[in-house]
């Protein structure tokens, strides 16, 4: 275990007092901790196809692209997990996370992320992802290794394809006081959804000199750091806190994500809840701000960016409606002109529905949504069943005297799920027993422009024609 780890421990284990003596004597053997844990499994059906050449909004690291113009995947996976049961507060846990190959999956098309895809394959992979050391007591929790970290915004699962991003190091939780949580966390690396393999934070930001012929680092910065895929110096860890707020109410979030040598991200988060009296509507109002900086050598160059947004939700009995908006800054100066580093997790913004790409710079959104939850009472009684439909308008710089000039888009997406056992929760495709989800988005790319005017290095020179993105999830998880 790397000393770090160890420090993190004592740092917060030593105040904690071992007097509790709640814990029967029979439970801290460890037989008792071995055989009474808590198995965890997830079986998953995932199946993905998209009518359109790889381009630079989607996964991979080749640009080499086919005559089919069809992107596709057919895997079956999951994971299993077990978790010991506490030995004076103190348990291990591993989890083994697998996608094979199954059904249709031709050798001319790229994977997409739900199968290891190195070089453009359709390949299996099998991993370890998590592999920790946990204690808890009185409010109080630490893990250490590797291990899922849903909840920590901009460090999250990202959890849309087979298997799940998960992180290698440590984390501490404080939940002693009503409403308030603080987060800390040395992360050292991360598994991408895809991969066998971890790597450090600025290899897994996905840091290049170029992408297409148009230089992404503005700035200077050493070139032996890198070569033709992204990315190969000194290994880079991240420093993570968060505080948070919460009541009925209102809820307020403040994280700070530092990555040595590279970027520090700032991110505010607020909502406030609205429930006029004598009314069925409820109302909540979010807000969200980050902000991005080269901090240490500046491995990526300058590093200038922010991004900001509001949304505005009614909810009424089984229906909900949202009204959105983002912006992301432009700045020539700043790395991808300004594009926001959200690869350790899920993109935060608001817009960022199925094809998440909100983060590029300069990009200005619109998105608006309804979804409606059936009951015994609906028209169709089906509890269990969830529709949602949303449309997002994404503008970016799309004049010939910006460098980072990209194509507007428009995104429609039809969501559809149906849990067997209880009522579906649209966002979550792990509901307990069995569940089916499925997610078609249309992409309209805008491409009426005079590309002869867009020459070298404006990425806009590789034109991406509009696309259908069709998912299918069957889970059933335990």
């Amino acid at each position: 275990m790397n000393y770090k780890y160890l420090l993190f421990l004592c740092l917060f284990i030593s105040p904690i007092s071992f007097s509790d003596d709640t814990l029967l004597p029979d439970k801290n053997t460890l037989v008792y901790a071995l055989t009474e844990g808590t198995l965890k499994g997830l079986i998953r059906y995932n199946g993905q196809y998209r009518n359109s050449d790889l381009h630079l909004l989607q996964d991979g690291t080749s640009s080499d692209t086919t005559n089919e113009k069809k992107q596709q995947y057919s895997s079956m996976g999951g994971y299993i997990g077990y978790e010991t049961a506490p030995l004076y507060y103190l348990s291990i846990g591993a989890t083994l996370y697998t996608s094979q190959p199954t059904g249709n999956n031709p050798d001319d098309r790229k994977g997409l992320g739900g199968l290891y895809e190195k070089n453009g394959g359709q390949g299996a992979y099998t991993v370890f992802g998590e592999a920790y050391l946990k204690f808890e007591k009185d409010g109080h929790l630490i893990k250490a290794g590797r291990q899922e970290m849903p909840n920590y915004r901009f460090v999250s699962l990202s959890d849309i394809r087979m298997t799940p991003l998960t992180h290698e190091g440590a984390i501490y939780e404080n939940t002693v006081f009503d409403h308030w949580q603080l987060n800390l966390a040395y992360i050292t690396k991360m598994k991408e959804r895809n991969s066998e393999t971890f790597i450090d934070m600025a290899e897994a930001s996905r840091i290049k000199t170029h992408n297409n012929g148009k230089k992404l680092i503005r700035g200077s910065y050493n070139p032996s750091d890198y070569d033709e895929k992204g990315y190969t110096g000194d290994n880079k860890e991240m420093t993570m806190a968060g505080l948070l707020y919460s009541t009925d109410q209102f809820s307020v979030e403040g994280w700070n994500y530092y990555v040595d040598d590279l970027v520090n991200t700032l991110y505010l988060y607020g909502q406030y809840n609205i429930t006029p009296k004598n009314s069925a509507i409820a109302l909540n109002l979010s807000a969200q701000y980050a902000k991005q900086d080269d901090v240490g050598d500046s491995i990526a160059g300058n590093i200038d960016s922010y991004f900001y947004g509001l949304k505005l939700q009614a909810t009424m009995n089984n229906t909900q409606l949202f009204v959105s908006f983002n912006e992301v800054d432009y700045n020539e100066n700043s790395y991808d002109g300004g594009t926001i580093f959200v690869r350790w997790g899920s993109p935060q913004m608001f817009n960022s529905f199925q094809v998440q790409d909100s983060e590029l710079a300069g990009t200005i959104s619109y998105g608006v949504g309804v979804q409606y939850q059936f009951d015994h009472k609906s028209i169709i009684p089906l509890p269990g069943l969830a529709m949602r439909l949303r449309y997002g308008d994404y503008n970016l710089p799309d004049r010939p005297s910006k460098i980072d000039a990209r194509q507007d888009r428009t995104e429609t997406t039809f969501d559809i799920n149906y849990a067997f056992s209880k009522d579906a929760t649209l966002g979550n495709i792990s509901l307990a027993g069995l569940s089916l989800q499925f997610r078609v988005a249309y992409n309209d790319y805008k491409t009426n422009y005079d590309f002869e005017k867009y020459v070298d290095p404006s990425s806009i020179t590789s034109v991406t024609d509009s696309f259908t993105d069709t998912r299918l999830y069957l889970n059933y998880k335990f």
